[in-house]
This record gives C-alpha cells, structure tokens and sequence, in this order.
C-alpha cells in the first residue's frame, strides 16, 4: 500500500520559487522554434560512428578521460587539451562551472533579456543573480553594465553572443571593457558563433586574458541536437579546478565517437552553415519588408515584432508552423522568434505569416 504521508525533505528553500525549464514541444508540420538545424548530420558520420561502435567494449566504462576526443577538438580550435573542458551540452558545461566557481556567497550577472538557462543553472547551483536589463538596441549596454558591475562586485558576468533569443552580436569592445572591469570571470557563451560573420568570435582574446571564458556546443551548426555535446575554453588552471565536480565516465562511448568523427566533417558543417545563414537573411528581409522590425540576427534565428503576437503565434500553429513566443517577457513584448529551416519552410512560414496578417 502507498504511503499517504508527505516526503521526509521539501526542496531546498532557495529553490522554492524557481520555476522548472521548460520548452515544449507542440505537435507541428514545420517545427521552427528551438534553433535546430535543419539538416542532418554529414551522411557519412553515422556509418563512421557505427563502425567505430562495433570495435568498442560497449559492456566496459568508456575512457574516463575522453583523450581521443579532447587530442582532436584541441587540434580544431587551437586551444591546449588541458585547457578544455566537455560535457554532455553547453548546458552541463555551464553546471559543472558553476557547480566549482559559483555556490553561496557567490554572484552571478546577466544581461537580459537571454537564454534563460544562464539564470536558472546558477540558482541551481546555490548562486545568487543579478539581472542587467540590456538596452533599446538589445546589446549590452556598457556603462550600465559597469556601473552595476561597481555595484554587485559579481563573481562570474555571462555574455551571450550572438545571443540568444535576440541573435544581437556584442561589439568586441563591449566584451574588452567587461574583461577589464571584471571583479572575477566572464564567460562568453558563443553557441550560435558559426552562424555569424568571420572573426566574431573572442576565441583570440584567451592568450590575454585569463578570467575570460568561452563556451561552445555541437547543437546548432553540427547538428548534433540529439547528441549532447559542449565544451569551453580558458585556461588550464581553471580547467584544472573543475575537475574536483566531475563525474567519472561522464562521456558516453557513443559521445566520444561522434565527437572524434564530426570534427573531420568541418568542411560539410561550414557548407551547411552557410545554406542556413542565406535563410536567415531571406527571413529577415521578408519581415523587413511586412514592417515587422526584425531585430539584426547572427545566429540562425531572426526575432520579429507583430501586434497581438500571441494571437498571431496560435494562429501560425494552426496552420502548422511552430516558432517561439515571448509575449510577458520583460523587453521582449510583441515579439516572436523563427528558425531559419529549410528553403520550404520558409516558404511555409511565410505563407502563413501573410494569411495570419491578411486575416
């Protein structure tokens, strides 16, 4: 018989008010609001992947320390191994850094609004937060954002670029000033980086600064979603003190072997990438042109805004599209988001946009 009494622990207190992530997925022809690729991965990979699984000892623990993996994604980005840490998404990479760096007594900072996870996993992990709001242009604004810097002495400051859900592209002197004001970290969340223009990225900046961060995942333009696979760059001796909150075996054979073998595929991936940015700028300049403001986009995504956005996202479902909403978010009234699919899911998007507006 089931026990009717209540559990022994409640949550703990700092987590009573947080609300759980959630992104649900509506049954829908074109799916075209989590930033997916569209494409799948190069076609030869998962018969490399499959023939590589054959030869492993699957009933054994992988290799704890994922060397093959780290050797070849350290020859990728021009970084040491030993200043590179992966994980199963940027998502736990996140965790694992604020699971050493952050906790009670420490600060956290963003600029929103952003992806929402860089508040959520820090409360996870006991750390307090304080919310920037960003400005008009939805970009940091720098002397805001030092002054609240001078307030709250933050431990850790979270940068998104191109950031996400917005896809506005910080100037790297924005990150340059942040860097030189930075009581502590700040790390650089660059998920959406291979979508946007050559060299904005601040993967360069590491060699001078030893407090900046960058991280990065296989998610969007490897389209390896279904994988689970992130990674960040800083120095060794950063890497080094967040192996006190790993846990053993963290990386699946499966992960490994998809990881070793996507990186030979860079060329397929920058090709793809490519498809994907030329939709992205047909989207925007659709919406340009319906006098829908798209806010300028370096991921592969495009926000816009529409009157009555919610009664417009629900009709879009009924149609068959699914994009993002984010009606009651602070800054972001009236505003949706798309994912830049496929050449006929645009069309489909379109297509529907205009009976909605028509309508």
């Amino acid at each position: 018989m089931t026990s009717a009494r209540a559990p022994a622990l409640s949550v703990r207190p700092d987590l009573d008010d947080l609300e759980p992530y959630e992104s649900p997925q509506l049954p829908a022809r074109y799916r075209l609001n989590t930033n997916e690729s569209p494409y799948p991965p190069p076609a030869g990979l998962v018969d490399e992947v499959t023939a590589a699984l054959r030869q492993a000892a699957l009933n054994r623990y992988p290799d704890r320390d994922a060397g093959a993996l780290y050797g070849a994604l350290s020859g990728h980005v021009s970084w040491p191994s030993a200043g590179i840490w992966i994980a199963n998404g940027s998502n736990e990479v996140f965790l694992h850094l604020f699971l050493a760096f952050g906790g009670p007594g420490r600060t956290v900072m963003t600029f929103e609004p952003t992806y929402s996870l860089h508040t959520l996993i820090p409360r996870i992990a006991g750390t307090a937060t304080v919310r920037v709001m960003r400005g008009e242009d939805l970009k940091i604004d720098v002397e805001s954002a030092l002054r609240a810097m001078d307030e709250h002495r933050p431990d850790i400051v979270v940068v998104t670029s191109p950031n996400n859900p917005t896809g506005s592209l910080e100037d790297r002197s924005t990150v340059l000033a942040l860097l030189d004001a930075a009581p502590g970290f700040v790390v650089v969340d660059e998920a959406y980086v291979e979508f946007a223009p050559p060299g904005s990225s601040v993967r360069e900046l590491l060699d001078a600064n030893p407090n900046l961060i960058v991280t990065r995942t296989f998610s969007k333009a490897w389209r390896l979603a279904g994988v689970r696979l992130g990674y960040l760059m800083a120095a060794p001796e950063i890497v080094s003190a967040m192996e006190r909150v790993r846990l053993p075996y963290g990386l699946s054979a499966l992960t490994q072997a998809v990881g070793e073998r996507v990186l030979e595929h860079a060329a397929d991936t920058s090709e793809v990438v490519g498809k994907v940015v030329a939709e992205r700028e047909r989207i925007a300049a659709e919406l340009e042109a319906r006098d829908l403001r798209p806010t300028p986009s370096a991921a592969n995504f495009v926000m816009f805004r529409v009157p009555a956005s919610s009664r417009v996202w629900e009709r879009l479902l009924a149609a068959g599209v699914l994009i993002r909403n984010y009606a009651g978010v602070p800054g972001l009234e009236d505003r949706l988001r798309v994912t830049a699919g496929l050449p006929e899911e645009t069309d489909a998007f379109l297509l529907a946009l205009d009976e909605v507006l028509d309508g």
